[in-house]
């Protein structure tokens, strides 16, 4: 028999895909009606469990309680003890979380010295190690800051170059510690001037005829050489002395006895600067004849000697010619002990390329003469004339005596025992004389 055909509206809504579904086989489907009215009915009351009621009764009595506590003021010792250790843990700083340095080194003592006209050097403190780096800034012209250097240290050195002579910088010195808080000390300082350049100063020439030698002075440390010539078109010039000293001298070569000469100095200093004097003139003295005798006496040739010094050095006559020479032979007796005192005034006060000074002692031993000249506090050449052989050539028989020889080796003025030198103005006197 065929399935039964749904006639109403209540079995077409148990069709496929309807509210009703797949209807059952056998089963009469309830309408629309009896469902709605068999759904409806008195709401039933929901209850907390027991257990949830509880925990909720224990929360709110230990809120309650701490509550009370803490009002109290019970917890605020321990709260404040757990909050000082917190506090004073410091966590690596590699944690992405924790406490974190976050202040800036202090700097101190910032200040310029050694302020030439292009650069400076700054320094500061810091109380932390700390990089070191320097801006400078120029007003209308920018900034520029000089290399960072990453050391970490407390005393910091920078410095700054390249700058403009005579002008004022702004600088900002700035440091920043392993955490990159960075601290910064400014401040203002002023290049030195151009150095204006001073004439270089010739003074005190002077000339030494019968060595052939000119000297001078300069104010400044220079160069030293002299032209010279028999015409103020001079010719020839002494060999450039290019050490700089403010002291000069310079000997003349080639030069003709009885002869006068132009010549002028000429001097140059580190800068470049160079002057030259005036013309000058001079005349060397007549040669000395070769027939002229050899011996003590005023006008012959000084008889020439070789005698060891206290300190064993060999010293002869000879290799004073071209300078003034005193000779001054003493033995251990008062007259030659109070004239020895003047010798050595002569000595110290007397340039070395313009007089030898000679003391020699006569007849006396080492240990004697070397108490004497140690008592006397003697800084001239000592001679040892032991056997008496260079005192004999001297005629000389009672001490002191003192023997003047000038530039060419021909004795000019003889003080003979009895007779002793009266004063350094007397020696120069002579000196002046004979130079």
């Amino acid at each position: 028999m065929p399935p039964q055909q749904y006639g109403t509206a209540d079995q077409q809504q148990g069709a496929y895909g309807s509210p009703g579904g797949m209807p059952y086989a056998g089963v009469q489907q309830p309408s629309v009606t009896d469902r709605r009215f068999r759904d409806t009915g008195p709401i039933r009351v929901r209850r907390f469990s027991p257990a949830l009621v509880i925990i909720i009764l224990i929360v709110a009595a230990v809120g309650l309680s701490g509550f009370a506590v803490y009002k109290a003021g019970w917890l605020e010792a321990p709260l404040n003890n757990v909050q000082k250790f917190v506090s004073g843990v410091k966590l690596p700083g590699w944690l992405p979380f924790g406490n974190k340095d976050t202040t800036p080194p202090t700097m101190q003592d910032a200040s310029v010295s050694n302020v030439t006209m292009t650069g400076a050097l700054i320094t500061w403190k810091t109380d932390e190690p700390a990089t070191s780096q320097v801006m400078i800034c120029e007003a209308g012209a920018g900034c520029m800051p000089t290399q960072l250097d990453e050391n970490l240290v407390t005393d910091h050195y920078v410095n700054v170059s390249n700058l403009k002579s005579n002008s004022t910088y702004h600088y900002s010195a700035i440091s920043k510690d392993k955490s990159k808080n960075e601290t910064i000390s400014e401040g203002d300082f002023t290049t030195l001037a151009q150095a204006t350049t001073a004439a270089l100063i010739i003074s005190e020439i002077k000339v030494a005829k019968l060595a052939g030698t000119v000297s001078w002075a300069t104010d400044k440390p220079a160069t030293t050489q002299v032209a010279y010539g028999n015409t103020n078109a001079y010719g020839s010039t002494t060999t450039l002395d290019q050490k700089l000293d403010t002291g000069h001298n310079a000997t003349l070569s080639g030069l003709t006895p009885g002869t006068t000469y132009h010549f002028k100095v000429i001097s140059q200093d580190g800068s470049g600067n160079q002057v030259a004097s005036q013309d000058q003139t001079f005349t060397t003295r007549s040669a000395v004849p070769t027939s002229t005798e050899v011996g003590p006496e005023v006008g012959n040739r000084a008889p020439d000697f070789t005698l060891p010094t206290l300190d064993g050095k060999q010293v002869s006559l000879n290799e004073f010619r071209g300078k003034m020479v005193i000779l001054n032979f003493w033995q251990d007796v008062q007259q030659s002990r109070n004239e020895l005192s003047l010798v050595q005034e002569i000595y110290v006060k007397w340039p070395r390329d313009k007089l030898a000074v000679l003391a020699i002692s006569w007849k006396q031993t080492q240990a004697v003469t070397q108490a004497v000249a140690t008592n006397k506090g003697l800084t001239l050449p000592v001679l040892l004339d032991e056997s008496g052989e260079v005192a004999a050539k001297y005629n000389v028989t009672r001490s002191p005596v003192t023997i003047f020889i000038d530039a060419q080796g021909i004795v000019r003025d003889t003080v003979l025992y009895p007779a002793t030198l009266k004063g350094l103005t007397q020696v120069e006197s002579i000196l002046n004389s004979i130079q």
